[in-house]
């Protein structure tokens, strides 16, 4: 003879059930596809390091047009808002 609390248990346990599977599912597709994110960024960082040493010169000119690209947007963005740019 089963009690309440028992029969209530196997009915919540029927509908938990698929619901724990599909979880540990998704939990195990999550994993792999960190692992496989931090695999490709370990390669592309990789393949930095070695473009930098292959072409020093080139990586050099490229951070240095970034660096002046930025800093004109920036002087720009800080003189339009401060009404310094204004056209008359």
């Amino acid at each position: 003879m089963t009690t309440v609390a028992e029969s209530m248990s196997k009915a919540a346990s029927e509908y938990t059930e698929p619901l724990q599977a599909a979880v540990r599912e998704n939990l195990r597709d999550v994993r792999r596809a960190v692992a496989a994110g931090r695999h490709a960024v370990e390669d592309c960082a990789d393949t930095t390091v070695v473009q930098l040493r292959r072409h020093p010169f080139v990586s050099l000119g490229i951070v240095a047009s970034i660096g002046t690209l930025v800093g004109c947007v920036i002087g720009f963005t800080i003189g339009r808002r401060d009404g310094h740019r204004v056209a008359k």
